[in-house]
């Protein structure tokens, strides 16, 4: 099966870092191709064909990019054509490109759905993804990860180390958490990642005289190594898809205190969930699971075991082949010759 993958995003983040994995896993039986800009060469495994567009960075709305991406896609001839992101759905969903078999992977919440009633399937990466969807089907498919082997007891620091993730920027909510670490009990926080908000936490943790508890790590490549060396994982975010954070907590059995949004809203209990921008209430959650982090860690025992067998990336793999091909057989596999409109 030849697949064509389209994302028109400029920086790097969790989408970007999903499709890389997908493609990487689905190279291993079919021929994957991927139109993207030209920043994202370099970071698929070899056998995944890149094809750098920079003209996908451009306004989704211009028909002279429409009609260069149609004629990618005639030369590839794709049985499927999978976007990525919203920019990318509303390039494909032109009539144009109707002759193809469409496929969009939706990352997170969408007032406006409209686009995606142009394309054959959707595949949310939560369920809660997939409602806002409605009334358009789709499938939830969780975004995978490499899973360890044999995750590593917690580590039991003195005092314990809470450990946060993610891109710096306002949606991550870390202004918030900074703000919480305030009313938190002897602990320490360290939050990896960068972005533009950098200087402002920087500030933050300063005015608050944090410097002595909260660490910023800035962008790292050993998450699994800081995650087996934290007690706590903490998502502070305001909204979310599918946090790949959650997954990987999960993963290395690691207990996650959250706010309620994204994949964690549909899996975690109310009980353990956060209102986003409440930096007392994610405070006072903070101190509930620290003070007895082994029971605490037992009431998400089954996330644990839920991650193991359905947040895989061989998982998130067959499950994605599966939609194409159920859609691939209903679709014509080599395009119509028209114009663009």
């Amino acid at each position: 099966m030849k697949i064509a993958h389209i994302i028109a995003s400029s920086e790097p983040g969790g989408m970007e870092n999903h499709l890389v994995t997908l493609c990487n896993a689905l190279s291993k039986t079919c021929q994957v191709s991927v139109i993207a800009p030209t920043w994202r060469a370099g970071t698929f495994a070899p056998e995944v064909k890149v094809i750098a567009f920079d003209g996908l960075t451009s306004s989704r709305y211009n028909p002279i990019i429409g009609f260069k991406l149609w004629r990618l896609l005639e030369a590839l001839s794709p049985d499927i054509v999978h976007a990525h992101g919203t920019k990318s759905a509303i390039l494909v969903s032109r009539p144009c490109f109707k002759a193809y078999a469409r496929v969009a992977t939706v990352h997170g919440i969408k007032k406006h759905t409209y686009t995606f009633s142009f394309f054959d399937h959707i595949i949310a990466v939560s369920q809660i993804v997939a409602d806002s969807l409605r009334p358009y089907p789709a499938t939830v498919v969780y975004n995978g990860i490499h899973i360890p082997d044999a995750p590593l007891p917690p580590p039991c620091n003195t005092p314990p180390l809470a450990l946060a993730i993610g891109r710096l920027a306002p949606v991550k909510g870390f202004d918030d958490l900074i703000a919480a670490w305030t009313r938190v009990n002897d602990a320490h926080l360290q939050i990896a990642g960068d972005g533009p908000s950098r200087p402002r936490l920087e500030s933050l943790i300063a005015r608050h005289n944090l410097q002595h508890r909260v660490k910023m790590l800035g962008a790292r490549e050993d998450i699994a190594m800081l995650l087996n060396a934290c007690d706590l994982a903490v998502i502070s975010s305001h909204r979310e898809g599918a946090s790949l954070v959650f997954a990987e907590a999960l993963a290395h059995r690691r207990p996650v205190v959250s706010t309620d949004c994204g994949l964690m809203s549909g899996l975690m209990k109310p009980s353990q969930l956060v209102t986003p921008k409440s930096p007392i209430a994610l405070a006072s959650k903070i101190n509930a699971a620290l003070a007895d982090l082994p029971a605490y860690s037992a009431t998400l025992a089954p996330l644990y075991d839920l991650c193991r067998r359905e947040m895989t990336v061989e998982a998130m793999a067959q499950k994605t082949l599966a939609v194409y091909h159920a859609f691939a057989r209903a679709r014509p596999a080599a395009p119509h010759q028209q114009g663009v409109t």
